[in-house]
């Protein structure tokens, strides 16, 4: 077990934690893990997490000097790994995913036998005042970064909000042959808008409940759940869980590594307390070298440069498409936990590189299972370690 302050380019810092199982990096700028590695069948140790060309590495956007190149597309100077954004997109606003935070404390839990980092951030802007406090951690024998977000709306206006998580993952762990699974149940993709430049593989706008049968745009049906080899598209689909799912989750497997990435959180019927946010809404963007808009290409209408798969959850913006809210908000005074979890492991069984049929909650862990095949992932899908942990660390603090 290991946790340590390192640093990176310029000025910019991060936090590197380790459970021998999986390496994390969380860089201070944006909040942004820009790495989650474990070990391979074949021994090496993998970082599934994306860091793409362009992401920015001195001090920030409007210091850099390349700034010129950024200055229309500053969301993309932390680009990559995983990020968690709030509360919107508007570049013009102080973001969770656009701002520094600062690293308060960090240290092993005596309970839990853990290692913990906490951070804050606040906003003062004008009808934009919030403050979010966020505490990660990794525990033994977990091959599992988990995290908790506190959100509290400092300002005296209600605040509008969308809270989501987003992992992009990118070469060597992504590539073709990779499958994608999720326990959503219903699935409608969109056409690109109006700031990207691709070309489509799914039509848009039709209702669809399996990813191996997608509508396709040129052809009768597409498996969404394979990843192919580049082909020159992109697509952005959001999906649905069940009321009744107490977890949602998503996850990518890479038959050849035999590795699986795995991502859930609390959905619609978790029994978790009302502070706590239940979505049960996922979305998963595409990019098989099909992005010829800047950065994604050297310019505007360029070649592709990146292939990558994002995968997201949490509280998103589907513009009024699924039965359920695409827009939140937070009283004065009020507060709301956001609770996530990111697993990364290899697997020992090869049939298991043919997809999943099930996951399966037992007690410390989920069981992904194929007929009478299945590999154990030990974590604490519950989250109770990571919220009692966070209850402590946030109420000294206050003290």
């Amino acid at each position: 077990m290991d946790i340590r302050r390192i640093p990176l380019w310029e000025s910019r810092n991060a936090t590197f934690m380790s459970n021998n199982l999986v390496n994390a990096i969380i860089e201070d700028q944006g909040e942004v893990a820009i790495e989650l590695s474990a070990r391979a069948v074949q021994g090496g140790f993998v970082n599934a997490l994306s860091l793409p060309y362009f992401r920015g590495r001195e001090t920030g956007v409007l210091s850099d000097s390349n700034a010129d190149w950024f200055k229309s597309k500053q969301s993309f100077y932390q680009a990559g790994g995983i990020y968690f954004s709030f509360p919107g997109k508007d570049e013009e606003s102080i973001l969770t995913s656009n701002t520094y935070w600062m690293v308060r404390r960090y240290g092993s839990d005596g309970e839990s036998g853990g290692l913990w980092r906490m951070s804050e951030m606040k906003s003062r802007q004008e009808h934009n005042r919030y403050r979010a406090v966020k505490i990660d951690l990794m525990l033994p024998s977990q091959p599992v970064l988990y995290s908790f977000i506190r959100l509290v709306n400092t300002g005296d206006e209600e605040l509008e909000y969308n809270a989501t998580m987003h992992s992009m993952l990118m070469p060597p762990f992504l590539e073709s042959g990779c499958l994608v699974n999720t326990n959503a149940s219903s699935f409608e993709a969109f056409s690109p808008n109006f700031r990207e430049v691709a070309f489509n593989r799914l039509a848009s706008g039709e209702r669809f409940y399996d990813l191996r049968h997608a509508p396709g745009a040129n052809t009768a049906s597409v498996d969404a759940s394979y990843i192919p080899g580049p082909t020159g598209s992109y697509d952005y689909i959001v999906g649905r869980m069940g009321d009744s799912e107490d977890i949602g989750w998503i996850s990518v497997i890479n038959p050849r590594l035999q590795m699986i990435y795995l991502s859930f959180f609390p959905a619609f019927g978790s029994r978790l307390d009302q502070s706590v946010m239940k979505s049960g809404v996922i979305d998963i963007a595409y990019n098989l070298l099909g992005r010829m808009d800047s950065p994604w290409a050297l310019y505007e209408g360029g070649t592709p440069q990146v292939f990558s798969l994002t995968t997201g959850f949490g509280r998103i913006d589907h513009h009024d498409r699924l039965n359920c809210p695409s827009r939140y908000s937070l009283k004065p005074g009020e507060y709301s936990d956001f609770l996530s979890a990111h697993a990364f492991t290899s697997y020992e069984n090869p049939r298991i590189s043919n997809g999943f049929y099930s996951l399966e909650k037992e007690d410390g862990a989920l069981v992904c299972k194929r007929t009478k095949s299945y590999a154990i992932i030990p974590c604490d899908w519950t989250f109770k370690t990571l919220r009692n942990l966070s209850a402590r660390l946030i109420q000294s603090s206050e003290n």
